[in-house]
């Protein structure tokens, strides 16, 4: 949905519940018939969900004015998972009918419908807002915006801050294994941590989906609550990228440490991906990588294939065994529109048979 869109849908949505819920003749009826004309004759704001058309006093009805007593809400600290309610309490202090419409939250926030969408001089509306705090960790601020026909405050913000703590803590997450020769062992430490300050902490399981990833968990040698994990990269992790999960089931939340890196075998291909760029219409465009062979023993390269019909590839030798070019070409006369494939590279290497290349690139003008 696009901002005009949006605007006509939260502009017409007010104007309805005036519309059903105010009984004519009166000022309320007055200000939908209002809202209504101003829709039909293109009176919007340009901002989101905005009231412009609704803005300022009716003629003989008095001047809205919008009073929120605390339009801050610190809760303090609130725990990892645990949402966080509040009501915010909108009062009209005012000569003149106050009305409220469109209700936007940021990112992780909800907000329900006002409990009155209009306000009459000396009533209040309640708006109730929820934090989910699922996704946040340390200091957290989430913003309220509601919409109104206060001409001085048409854009009111309301803001909910606070501290948000985790029960549980992997350190450091994630883990990144970074470059590693093909038959390497590595291992990484993690710290777990129990931040509730209790005594009854405990591990009950740790698993992962990896079979050349292996992890152990040992008493922490601090002696405070928590764990010190072990994840090991065997040596059997084929080249290539790899990614793993770990997750740690513990008495009180669990935690996740995703773990990844690539393994470089003895067979490397530099870039490690082709981009064409943006290709003028028509045109062809050659683009070259080099497959260098790190290992005593020599390899070669006994095909290459492309899975896109429009990229054709080449490979010459620039030392037997050692050291292979290889061009890729796109076609000329290739179709407008994104570009997208994969250059397969067949090798006499057991360990490492295919290696595969991507490409991309856009022939034509972007289009989005």
């Amino acid at each position: 949905m696009n901002n005009r869109t949006h605007i006509w849908l939260c502009a017409i949505a007010a104007a309805a519940m005036l519309a059903v819920m105010l009984p004519a003749p009166s000022a309320y009826a007055q200000i939908a018939g209002q809202a209504e004309n101003q829709l039909r004759a293109g009176g919007l704001s340009s901002e989101p969900g905005g009231l412009s058309g609704l803005a300022g006093p009716v003629a003989g009805s008095g001047t809205p004015s919008v009073e929120v007593a605390a339009p801050v809400f610190d809760f303090g600290s609130a725990i990892n998972g645990v949402p966080v309610k509040h009501v915010f309490r909108v009062k009209n202090v005012g000569t003149g009918p106050l009305v409220i419409g469109a209700v936007q939250t940021s990112c992780g926030c909800t907000a329900a419908q006002p409990t009155k969408s209009t306000v009459a001089p000396g009533e209040e509306s309640d708006i109730a807002v929820t934090f989910d705090t699922r996704a946040d960790k340390g200091p957290a601020t989430r913003t309220i915006t509601v919409f109104t026909n206060d001409p001085k405050h048409q854009q009111l913000s309301l803001t909910l801050k606070g501290d948000v703590k985790v029960q549980v803590e992997a350190v450091p997450s994630p883990v990144a294994f970074g470059n590693v020769k093909r038959g390497t062992e590595q291992a990484r430490d993690v710290t777990i941590t129990d931040l509730t300050s209790a005594n009854d902490f405990k591990i009950e399981s740790i698993s992962n989906s990896s079979k050349d990833i292996k992890v152990t968990a040992r008493a922490r040698a601090d002696g405070k609550p928590g764990a010190d994990l072990e994840i090991t990269l065997l040596k059997s992790m084929p080249p290539g990228p790899f990614n793993d999960l770990v997750k740690v089931s513990t008495s009180r939340a669990p935690v996740e440490v995703a773990v990844f890196g690539t393994i470089v075998g003895d067979l490397t291909v530099n870039p490690p991906q082709v981009s064409f760029g943006i290709v003028p219409h028509h045109a062809s465009v050659l683009r070259t990588i080099r497959l260098t062979n790190s290992a005593d023993r020599t390899v070669n390269v006994v095909g290459v294939s492309s899975t896109n019909q429009s990229v054709t590839a080449a490979v010459e030798p620039v030392t037997a065994g050692r050291v292979y070019k290889i061009t890729l070409q796109l076609r000329p006369n290739t179709p407008d529109g994104k570009l997208l494939g994969t250059l397969a590279i067949k090798t006499d290497d057991p360990q490492q048979e295919n290696l595969q290349v991507p490409f991309y690139g856009i022939v034509g003008s972007f289009r989005g």
